[in-house]
């Protein structure tokens, strides 16, 4: 069925429009394909009223911010929810009870997308960097051969999710970046990826019993990627996957792109998308060619400034612990780092983090949220390192100056997502490169 006939008046609650407005791509797309939508956000309505006006001007049916009514969910057709609503909200109860349709952007999509190859990118972190140097090479490949048309479907990007059911076509490739409050929804499908690349193994709140039960629905035309780690981990986690299972090795990229100022992780990311690039017929010299375009992205181990010759460094996009141990393992140089952690919960397994910090780091700077409190006697009984508590971002600049010595490295990895009065990781990422860029 064509997305237009599927949304035709169909009643649609969205509940939330996103952290940062992720979702409003997509109910601007719901209210095109002429549904009667309705959204719900638990904010204060001062907090998205230009977002709200832009919508009504659109045609928006109705909009509640404060509270999800439970009773107005039972007059709809469909509802979506935004990533940070979990499927067992309880104003949802009664809602599942009726039978109501309840869906995620990308169930949805997956749903009702036409027959198309899903690159699935997955991990606890260098999900984002992947698919940013995946989509340009089988885009570029696509265009000489004047082949299938290659769309980029990021969850927390401005195009949206659903929105790319208007242009997507029987035979396309959709690079996808799954993450991993994702995985085990996309998994209750019965569905697995084409291609199925792995960053890392995934977190424990990735999945219900194994890590890799994603995989379970593949065929033996699909593919697995990933390092000789995961692959071996795969093989021994007892998920009987029958696709090809590819291995990368960092030898894959060309010694002159991996240049001294360049994150060591992006190499392995690049063999990744190198290898999966391969599997869409792009020769290596076009992919290293549009590899050679490539820029880091923005709050992802990104310089912001020295100060006093202690480097400030903005890694906001780390939500997960495995993801802040990664940004660790990279810049520490003999235990010289002062890291900048805390936020609201993940669901994350911290231990390896406290395992690792004392190794890579001398000073931890710990600011407020519902994670951290969580976390506060594991925080507490940490040895071997200094634990610093503040109210916010600015104040952790300023102590983490404070504590930091001539040619050390202060990282800003939060390893916990936004909340509070950061409505987002950018948001987040933004206040830390104000607060440096003011020293």
């Amino acid at each position: 069925m064509a997305s237009r006939d599927y949304f035709l008046g169909k009643r649609i609650a969205v509940i939330g429009i996103g952290p940062h407005g992720e979702m409003l791509t997509d109910i601007k797309f719901l209210i095109k394909m002429n549904a009667l939508v309705s959204v719900y956000d638990l904010r204060a309505e001062a907090r998205i009223s230009d977002h709200v006006a832009s919508l009504k001007e659109l045609g928006l049916a109705d909009c509640l911010c404060g509270s999800v009514p439970p009773e107005d969910l039972l007059d709809m057709d469909l509802i979506i929810l935004s990533h940070e609503y979990p499927r067992n909200s309880s104003f949802l109860a009664e809602a599942r009870k009726q039978g109501i349709e309840i869906e995620y952007p990308e169930t949805l999509f997956l749903k009702l997308a036409p027959p198309v190859t899903i690159v699935a990118v997955m991990g606890a972190c260098g999900k984002a960097t992947v698919v940013s140097m995946l989509a340009p090479m089988i885009e570029a490949a696509s265009k000489e051969a004047e082949g299938p048309a290659c769309y980029t479907i990021d969850p927390e990007s401005d195009q949206g999710v659903l929105a790319h059911l208007r242009k997507i076509k029987n035979g396309d490739v959709a690079v996808m970046r799954i993450v991993e409050k994702m995985m085990g929804e996309i998994h209750a499908l019965s569905w697995s990826p084409h291609v199925a690349i792995f960053t890392t193994v995934p977190p424990k709140n990735a999945f219900r019993e194994s890590p890799f039960e994603i995989l379970s629905y593949q065929t033996y035309n699909n593919y697995i990627i990933g390092t000789d780690q995961i692959i071996d981990a795969i093989r021994s986690s007892g998920v009987q996957s029958k696709a090809k299972m590819l291995r990368t090795k960092s030898s894959l990229v060309p010694d002159g792109w991996h240049a001294k100022d360049r994150n060591p992780y992006d190499r392995e990311n690049a063999a990744l998308a190198l290898q999966a690039a391969r599997i869409f017929k792009v020769s290596d010299d076009m992919a290293i060619a549009a590899l050679s375009k490539w820029k880091p992205l923005k709050g992802r181990l990104e310089p912001v400034k020295k100060v006093k010759n202690i480097e400030f460094i903005n890694d906001t996009a780390s939500v997960s612990p495995q993801a802040t141990v990664a940004g660790m393992t990279m810049l520490s140089n003999n235990r010289n780092l002062v890291v900048i952690v805390g936020g609201a919960d993940s669901g994350g397994d911290y231990r390896e983090m406290y395992a690792a910090v004392g190794h890579y780091a001398h000073t931890l700077v710990v600011l407020p949220g519902s994670g951290t409190l969580k976390e506060r006697e594991a925080l507490r009984r940490l040895d071997k390192i200094e634990v610093v508590s503040v109210p916010t971002i600015e104040e952790a600049v300023r102590s983490a100056l404070d504590h930091a010595n001539k040619g050390d490295r202060v990282l800003f990895s939060p390893a916990f997502d936004a909340g509070g009065m950061d409505g987002s990781r950018l948001e987040r990422g933004e206040r830390f490169v104000r607060a440096v860029r003011s020293l």
